[in-house]
């Protein structure tokens, strides 16, 4: 509730900050005179408002709402703290498949100084495939006998260093200066190139959490393990495998447009656990405004924290997330105990 309560004010604070700034009372006008121009707020204020601040608002929430949702589940059905689709190197798969489509055939101009996708479905479709292959390789990986959560967080790094590699290789290759710099900069993650025209594709990852919830009883069966989730009359593979995929599908919806982002949805599930405990009913929705909380509030500081530069929103988030990853791998994630 209180993530809720908070997430409206955080909204309006991040349109409000930037080169050009904007009282609280123009934001709330702007955006009213988008749909019926009763204030007539002055154009350029309009277009600042508009076409780059909201934009960058509802992607960071997006942003944060869909990856810490996935994060929460896959941490749960893993029962491994450390599981998030950046770990698992799903997201990097996802960047992967994205940056294929845009070299070979997505369509990819410079429109007013900014990149343009111009048939984002095809780069949705090319990484929910790159991202669903790393999802698989996870998804066998965990019933491998004797495979412990280190391992499956091991051979995900490894995979993210594959996709990566991939990735670095097809922005050398690409022979075009301005899908090298935007894939550049796209690795680290940044929020300031996405339009309104983005949103309705990166919305579509929201659909993955009222499934999460309506399968909440099954999470909480696979959190006690996989014999006590198939004497429930859980299908433990059926269920992990599909949200797993599904959660790629969020990877891939998010990191087609914003680029790699890491650590929301691995530490925010942990805090959020850690403050109200495993259970699905509520970890899933708590996990989802608290993500898009932070993300709204990462990309606050982003322009706020040496203006008038615009540091990548995933920079941001990866100095808080860090040194948390450093403190779960040397706590071995044990505080957590996923019926074990």
């Amino acid at each position: 509730m209180a993530g809720g309560l908070a997430l409206f004010p955080l909204m309006i604070l991040d349109m409000m900050i930037g080169a050009y700034g904007v009282s609280p009372i123009v934001v709330l006008k702007a955006v009213i005179d988008a749909v019926d121009p009763i204030f007539n707020v002055p154009h350029d204020t309009y277009l600042v408002v508009w076409q780059i601040r909201l934009p960058e608002t509802l992607a960071s929430l997006i942003l944060g709402a869909s990856l810490a949702s996935a994060g929460s589940v896959l941490q749960g059905i893993l029962r491994n703290p450390l599981a998030s689709t950046y770990t698992l190197g799903v997201s990097a798969a996802a960047g992967f498949g994205a940056a294929v489509a845009i070299l070979l055939g997505a369509g990819y101009v410079i429109k007013y100084y900014l990149p343009v996708i111009t048939r984002p479905y095809l780069v949705i479709i090319a990484a929910f495939i790159a991202s669903s292959l790393a999802a698989l390789l996870v998804y066998f990986l965990s019933f491998i006998k004797g495979a412990s959560p280190i391992t499956i967080i091991l051979a995900g790094v490894a995979v993210m260093f594959i996709f990566s590699t991939g990735t670095s290789l097809i922005q050398y290759f690409s022979g075009n200066p301005d899908v090298s710099h935007a894939i550049a900069m796209w690795m680290l993650g940044s929020v300031s190139n996405v339009t309104l025209n983005y949103i309705p594709y990166m919305a579509l990852s929201l659909l993955a959490i009222p499934y999460y919830v309506l399968i909440s009883w099954r999470l909480n069966a696979l959190n006690l393990g996989d014999d006590v989730a198939h004497s429930l009359g859980v299908n433990v593979r059926s269920t992990r495998l599909t949200v797993m995929l599904v959660a790629a599908f969020q990877a891939a919806a998010t990191v087609s447009f914003v680029g790699l982002v890491g650590f929301v949805d691995l530490v925010i599930p942990n805090i959020v656990r850690a403050i109200i405990g495993n259970d699905n009913r509520y970890l899933i929705p708590a996990s989802t405004l608290m993500g898009a909380d932070v993300t709204v509030l990462a990309d606050v500081v982003s322009k706020a924290l040496v203006p008038p530069y615009v540091i990548p929103i995933g920079v941001v988030l990866s100095m808080i997330g860090a040194p948390y990853l450093l403190a779960i791998i040397i706590s071995r994630g044990t505080q957590y105990g996923y019926g074990q």
